[in-house]
């Protein structure tokens, strides 16, 4: 037994005294062998960092407007005054985390005339989740879930983002006070697209549940101020199929949306707590654009259907919205826009005769016909101003919260309007 431990114990000092040697006679190369393995780690986590900032990005976005009318107010009271109704601050966040994962999300604070109150409101503006489930080279499918912007037309999706639209007004057909309604939606996407030898196509189709906070458009097809309920979402869709040529010279999509509401009681007894609300709207959009030259048009017929009100008739009716804008860029940084718009709430009453019988209120809320010329000056990449100027005939566009008197609604009127804006 001792023989054993004394052999043992021999091997030990021997294997010691060998790694003594081998440590003493490669000592300076130890040294320089740790600064190499100090400078790969010090690399390693730049190139993580570097990772790290390319996969998660930050951006903003700031307008603020002015608006001066006569006749009517728009955004705040700006009849025969200025107001200043209008203000857009939106920052959202994107993390890519996988080659086919990726997040997004948008806080958004809008300050709308009276609809929104003097203070605004902050929202979320989207929120979701993208999973890429096929990518191929000419081929890409994917789906999202969570708060999703609504593919209608050619301005829905960044409607918000004063920067994406040539004007400070949209087009008639993009109604502000139906923005909750068109704007969003709880639920899922499917999307598609396909690079092909003639052309790009993309695909989306939206299914869930629409949200809108304000009873703008309840008031409008009711026709009473003082209604306390809200509006609240059956499962509903949109989806559009876009096709672009020559990388965006060429633009043309077809939009449909199916929308289900109906109301959620505001008292005990309520003469509209039965009403029930099926929207149905299909957008055709063109777009060229050239060096110097745009012109963009897009035309929207809706199929209206309002059931359920206490003692009165159900009502159908037919929307017809459409306009054509031309812009000219006079240099790279400045354009000029001109645009007519048409707005008709039933094809059938495109006077408003018969409405003024029925309600006894001015024939003029149920259309609008409105020319827009406008500047827009892009002082720098993230610093954009613009003017324009509004000669309406017709209300229709009218904010029922800023013009509560709508006994006196004026049918020819003006608006003169400056935005400036910023991006990052």
């Amino acid at each position: 037994m001792k023989k054993l431990f004394f052999l043992m114990f021999n091997n030990l000092v021997h294997t010691l005294t060998l790694c003594a040697l081998s440590f003493s006679v490669n000592a300076q190369q130890v040294d320089t062998t740790s600064d190499v393995e100090l400078q790969q780690e010090t690399f390693n986590w730049s190139a993580l960092k570097k990772t790290w900032e390319d996969d998660i990005q930050f951006h903003g976005f700031f307008s603020q407007g002015l608006f001066h009318s006569t006749g009517n107010n728009v955004y705040g009271k700006s009849k025969n005054s200025v107001s200043a109704g209008l203000t857009e601050l939106g920052l959202n966040i994107s993390y890519h985390a996988l080659n086919n994962l990726s997040f997004a999300a948008q806080g958004l604070y809008r300050r709308a005339g009276e609809s929104t109150g003097s203070a605004g409101e902050v929202t979320l503006d989207f929120a979701f989740v993208d999973l890429t489930v096929l990518n191929l080279s000419d081929t890409r499918i994917g789906i999202r879930a969570g708060r999703i912007k609504n593919p209608w037309g050619l301005y829905n999706e960044t409607r918000d983002v004063a920067f994406t639209h040539p004007t400070i007004f949209l087009p008639l057909l993009y109604f502000d006070r139906s923005r909750g309604m068109l704007l969003a939606m709880d639920g899922g996407q499917l999307y598609a697209d396909y690079n092909a030898a003639i052309g790009d196509f993309s695909f989306k189709f939206n299914y869930g549940y629409i949200h809108d906070q304000h009873n703008e458009l309840l008031i409008a097809i009711t026709n009473d101020p003082t209604i306390s309920g809200n509006l609240e979402s059956d499962p509903s869709l949109f989806t559009q199929l876009s096709y672009e040529i020559l990388g965006g010279e060429y633009i043309f999509a077809i939009s449909y949306a199916d929308l289900h509401l109906k109301y959620q009681n505001g008292e005990t007894y309520d003469p509209y707590s039965n009403l029930k609300i099926h929207i149905y709207p299909l957008v055709f959009s063109a777009q060229y654009n050239g060096e110097k030259f745009s012109l963009t048009g897009e035309y929207n017929i809706q199929w209206n259907e309002f059931i359920g009100i206490e003692g009165r008739p159900d009502r159908f009716a037919i929307s017809e919205h459409w306009y054509i804008q031309a812009g000219y860029r006079i240099l790279d940084n400045l354009e000029f826009n001109v645009r007519y718009d048409s707005s008709v709430q039933d094809i059938d009453d495109r006077k408003g005769q018969q409405f003024n019988q029925l309600t006894g209120l001015p024939a003029h809320l149920t259309f609008t016909q409105d020319w827009v010329v406008g500047l827009r000056w892009d002082i720098t990449p993230t610093w954009m101003i613009r003017a324009e100027y509004h000669r309406v005939h017709g209300a229709s566009m009218l904010s029922i919260a800023d013009n509560p008197d709508t006994l006196n609604v004026a049918l020819d009127w003006n608006i003169y309007a400056l935005q400036v804006g910023f991006r990052f």
